[in-house]
């Protein structure tokens, strides 16, 4: 009996769910860790999108706005594919919140 509980698609999930509400609060440390937990599972391009997101508002938040740009412009690339929702994630939405909140990467 070496089934796998949950499996890994509904953990990877769970995983997407969670990191794009953090995300969307703004919890972009939060949102890398539980991102991590997605190695293995899945669709690593979206995930690795999201990474990417992740540390783009991180880095605007710590007062990199240079390095902050890059990785939105690496998120965006990653993303594009998966937009406007995959998974049950609002891709799009992420990215536009994160625009918004940090107007100056746009």
């Amino acid at each position: 009996m070496g089934d796998e509980w949950p499996p890994p698609q509904a953990r990877l999930q769970g995983i997407l769910w969670r990191a794009e509400g953090h995300l969307l609060r703004r919890e972009y440390g939060q949102a890398a860790r539980t991102l991590r937990e997605a190695a293995g599972l899945g669709d690593a391009e979206l995930v690795a999108g999201l990474r990417h997101l992740a540390a783009a508002g991180w880095r605007a938040e710590n007062g990199q706005p240079d390095r902050a740009k890059r990785q939105l412009e690496h998120a965006r690339t990653r993303l594009a594919r998966f937009l406007p929702e995959a998974h049950g994630v609002e891709v799009a939405a992420v990215v536009e919140a994160l625009e918004s909140a940090h107007g100056e990467l746009a």
